[in-house]
């Protein structure tokens, strides 16, 4: 089979796969929406709407769920701000316990409420003191704490992305930390509070287990639509509540699509510690609001262990001994095996699903991609209970088959749950560096096997994530299942509503625990699994990337070019500028380490441990800056891009393509502008080379080209298109570090620098005793990252767009570099200024046309 064959079989497979996951969340996400919309009857909409109870939910939900909302936000930003500047290594913990609610149902967080109110609740016989949690009291307190978890997180992971700088500089000042929390903190967060905001509504609208516990005779929508489902069996009716519950989640997510945060990510921590005044405030805030949330928490579990509340409170382990004969149905043990197969399930068949999807979406292009990637994340716009409820309308019909088995339970809980794993493996792919597919397609590897042996192993830790949130959430869900179970497949959870309609609070409570103790089971086993991948990953890392000297580098470096045969010493020691007792030395620990071995000849060559170890210093791509004009060298370039013209019968970017070729170097990237269609001649002698178009090369400078080319550059050349090379080996296939190319001269007035030790300084135009620039360079893959980032914001600067992107690192941020100059002489390399220096070069263009008036 043809290359071309191979590569259009390949892309029909992606479309089809792509397809078939379309497909799939359609029909389990969007198509019971559908059918929800269309099962509506006029009766059910006349009972609804003239429904007086109806209209009083939706008030009640919206009062409560704004009063909540804001106050979570309020108390997770208090929580998150001093967390992030807290000076302690042991962030972890206070995450941890400030999370802790989200590893149990919400009913079981009513119930802690629940039980600490009235005349008998914990609080009034512990210390006297009595309180009603029933009404708006219960329902703000419980949903602040169910909302609390991800709204923190979210504001917590936006404050640790934060330029830390700014505080620095308040701090010199003398600016109190009050005034910086109100000038700096509360402007920088302003989407993300935002978005933290509409996500913490949502979460509490659509809740209804907090309401089943302490709503009383506060009636809510969720109630409402569970009342009319599951106690009066209107499903109909149901679904007009289901479609309003819809709304704040179709906002939320619509404000969220098109609203993004354009903070961008770039960190520095902060220098300047924080006092130890600020310490103590700031572990006192964190530990106070973690005990607010777990009061409720204490209160189920110490539940669990009473003889009989509320007459006798004595310590027991009585109500755990005899669960088992308590729970009626299929006995506990079956209902905790249901809970079990179903959140293993859910988290195995969920996780393959939402990577896969992730996968097509992020790894190819393509208008299916992008369909498939929207209707994935809009799944976190669906909520459970409104899911549940068309599942029924959609599937009823497969009683027996799909409907009314554990199955079906699994469905709605990926499908529920699918949004966030499937961004958390997005965001993993985005990181995994694209070159892996160019480079397995020039050597005939299939995208499969690079998927398997490449990407998967490479994702470890966010796959352990991805199936830790399905099956955590699967274990505590009770929304869309209390729909869809029946007496067999009834989850855990489930159990918790049928004894909270009987008031059976020590059974709840009991329940309640069993849930809480496999979530941190499974939550400490999926850390552990993710700390062990990451130290394995780490240490293979520090293995394969361990640094070689410069020494030890020119060694390989030479004898990977020229190949197996007979080196002494003296040669190695003359060729290379070394002392032979540093060439002895480095040839002995080179055979020691494998990197070198001699065969029975006595010929010398490199080993693939060898070239392995030169791996991290391999140029992986050259990205050539071709989209200016070339006035200076009118008129010739009237009608020509300056990098095509020939000089001597030889175009001249043609000398540094052929360079980068004859070194291996085969990943190319152009940038053209000016009379960009006649660049594609090219192609004939170079099919590999890519072209990206810059619009802007006449009203900016090169920068532009730069920003169009900016996700290419990771341990690169990065070069002008029009310098003449005349000696090929200036371009070499490994690098040590990030360099510019420069001619030592006595004097220049083009672009020129000093040398500081072995570093660039003093970059300018014009100089005497320095090395004048020559327009080529190369990156590392650790350069590569801050230059990305440091051009990216010269870029956005005022007037940054009138800049060259060399000004980025050798001048405005030349603070994050170490760059150092790689000499080469004037007669390696000619950049060609204007028409008379061509002439000197080429004397066919003595007479070119129009060449007087230049």
């Amino acid at each position: 089979m043809t290359k071309s064959k191979a590569f259009k079989n390949a892309v029909n497979t992606h479309n089809i796969l792509r397809t078939i996951c379309i497909v799939g969340v359609f029909a389990f996400c969007f198509l019971p929406l559908l059918f929800l919309v269309f099962n509506i009857t006029k009766t059910d909409l006349s009972y609804v709407f003239k429904d007086s109870r109806f209209y009083t939910s939706i008030g009640n939900s919206l009062l409560y769920t704004s009063i909540s909302s804001v106050l979570t936000v309020l108390l997770a930003l208090l929580a998150a701000y001093f967390l992030n500047f807290l000076n302690t290594k042991r962030k972890g913990i206070f995450v941890a316990l400030l999370t802790i609610p989200m590893l149990v149902p919400t009913l079981s967080i009513g119930l802690g409420f629940r039980i600490l109110s009235g005349d008998t609740g914990f609080i009034a016989k512990i210390i006297g003191l009595k309180t009603n949690f029933i009404g708006y009291p219960g329902l703000i307190c419980g949903s602040i704490i169910i909302s609390f978890p991800p709204t923190f997180l979210v504001l917590y992971d936006a404050l640790k992305y934060e330029n830390k700088d700014a505080y620095d500089a308040a701090s010199i000042m003398g600016i109190k930390k009050f005034s910086t929390f109100f000038h700096v903190t509360l402007p920088y967060m302003g989407k993300p509070l935002l978005m933290a905001l509409l996500a913490s509504f949502t979460l509490i609208f659509s809740d209804y287990g907090m309401p089943m516990q302490l709503g009383g005779s506060v009636v809510t929508l969720p109630m409402y639509l569970y009342n009319q489902a599951l106690s009066s069996f209107e499903y109909g009716r149901a679904a007009i509540v289901g479609i309003i519950l819809l709304v704040p989640s179709i906002t939320s997510f619509v404000i969220d699509l098109f609203f993004k945060d354009d903070n961008g990510t770039e960190t520095s921590k902060a220098k300047i510690k924080n006092s130890t005044l600020f310490n103590i405030i700031a572990i006192a805030v964190v530990v106070l609001i973690a005990i607010f949330l777990f009061i409720p928490q204490f209160a189920f579990i110490s539940l669990a262990f009473m003889k009989g509340y509320p007459n006798n409170i004595q310590f027991s382990f009585e109500n755990l001994m005899i669960m088992n004969k308590n729970v009626s149905g299929i006995g506990l043990i079956n209902y905790v095996a249901n809970s079990l197969i179903m959140s293993l399930l859910t988290g195995l068949i969920g996780t393959i699903f939402a990577f896969i999807s992730a996968y097509l979406t992020e790894r190819f292009t393509g208008v299916l991609g992008k369909i498939l990637n929207f209707i994935a994340i809009s799944t976190i716009a669906v909520p459970g209970i409104v899911l549940g409820i068309g599942y029924i309308f959609l599937f009823k019909g497969t009683n027996g088959f799909f409907y009314g088995t554990l199955a079906i339970l699994v469905v709605v809980n990926i499908f529920h749950f699918l949004g966030s794993p499937f961004i958390l493996a997005k965001n993993c792919l985005s990181k995994i560096n694209k070159d892996y597919e160019i480079i397995g397609n020039t050597l005939g590897i299939s995208k499969f096997k690079i998927f398997l042996k490449v990407l998967i192993p490479n994702s470890k830790g966010t796959l352990i994530e991805m199936f830790s949130y399905f099956f955590l959430n699967s274990m505590i869900t009770i929304s869309a299942v209390s729909f869809l179970s029946n007496y067999r497949t009834q989850p855990l959870s489930i159990l918790i509503t049928g004894y909270s309609k009987t008031d059976t609070y020590e059974m709840e409570a009991a329940i309640s625990l069993i849930i809480l103790f496999i979530n941190i089971a499974f939550k400490l086993l999926f850390t552990l699994l993710n700390y062990v991948f990451v130290k394995r990953v780490e240490k293979k890392k520090e293995k394969e990337n361990m640094e070689l000297t410069r020494y030890q580098f020119t060694l390989l470096t030479y004898i990977e070019e020229h190949g197996k045969q007979k080196y002494t010493q003296r040669l190695l020691s003359d060729e290379l500028t070394v002392s032979l007792g540093t060439i002895n030395k480095e040839l002995n620990y080179s055979y020691e380490m494998g990197f070198l071995e001699v065969d029975s000849k006595d010929r010398v060559s490199i080993t693939e441990k060898g070239l392995k170890a030169l791996e991290p210093y391999k140029v992986r791509k050259a990205i050539i800056l071709a989209a200016g004009f070339g006035s200076r060298l009118a008129p010739v370039t009237l009608n020509t891009p300056k990098p095509l013209v020939e000089v001597n019968g030889v175009r001249i970017i043609d000398t540094l393509l052929d360079s980068l070729v004859n070194k291996g170097i085969t990943n190319i990237v152009i940038v053209r502008g000016y009379k960009k269609e006649q660049f594609d001649i090219l192609l004939k002698k170079y099919p590999f080379v890519k072209f990206i178009d810059n619009p802007e090369y006449n009203v900016t400078n090169n920068i532009s080209s730069f920003m169009k080319a900016i996700e290419y550059v990771d341990r690169c050349y990065i070069c002008e298109a029009d310098l003449l090379i005349s000696n090929p080996n200036i371009i070499t296939k490994y690098q040590y570090t990030s360099n510019y190319l420069g001619i030592k001269v006595v004097e220049t007035d083009d672009w020129c620098f000093n040398k500081k030790g072995s570093y660039i300084d003093g970059y300018k135009q014009g100089g005497t005793n320095c090395y004048q620039m020559v327009g080529i360079s190369y990156w590392n893959e650790k350069d590569s990252e801050k230059l990305r980032e440091d051009v990216k914001k010269l870029y956005n600067s005022k007037a940054g767009k009138e800049n060259f992107w060399d000004n980025a690192p050798l001048r405005n941020y030349k603070k994050d570099f170490k760059i150092e100059i790689r000499k080469c002489f004037k007669s390696d390399i000619v950049e060609i200024d204007n028409f008379s220096e061509l002439v000197s070069i080429d004397s066919s263009y003595q007479n070119y046309p129009g060449h007087d008036e230049y």
